[in-house]
């Protein structure tokens, strides 16, 4: 029974992206393109990952995911995106990685430490 809701949970969310943009940072002041596709990332413990994060995403972050030259940084915390040129980075990335998820981001810690003082 649990498949079947997920199942009409899914299609349901499918059918609201026609209201959605894309999730991801495409870049300052650049308006981000119409939501296509859902990115989708089970997120919890490792053995028991608890809940199905859905960022909706559009054709170009779809086929940059897809693309060896690209990898995206997402912070599960405050759920901003960057986007990084492999081959611009100071630090190797295997071709096969394409998507690294933070538990918090360069942002998140900066705020975080502001919070302290």
């Amino acid at each position: 029974m649990r498949d079947i809701d997920e199942a009409l949970d899914f299609f349901i969310a499918k059918m609201n992206l026609i209201y959605e943009d894309c999730h991801l940072n495409h870049g300052l002041g650049v308006k981000p393109p119409r939501a296509t596709e859902y990115l989708c990332q089970w997120v919890g413990p490792k053995d028991q990952p608890t809940d199905l994060l859905r960022i909706p995403i559009c054709v170009e972050c779809a086929e940059a995911l897809y693309d060896e030259k690209w990898l995206l940084f997402y912070c599960l915390n405050c759920n901003s995106s960057q986007w990084l040129l492999k081959s611009k980075a100071k630090k190797y990335y295997p071709i096969w990685e394409s998507i690294r998820f933070l538990s918090e981001c360069p942002i998140c810690t900066e705020n975080k430490e502001k919070l302290k003082k």
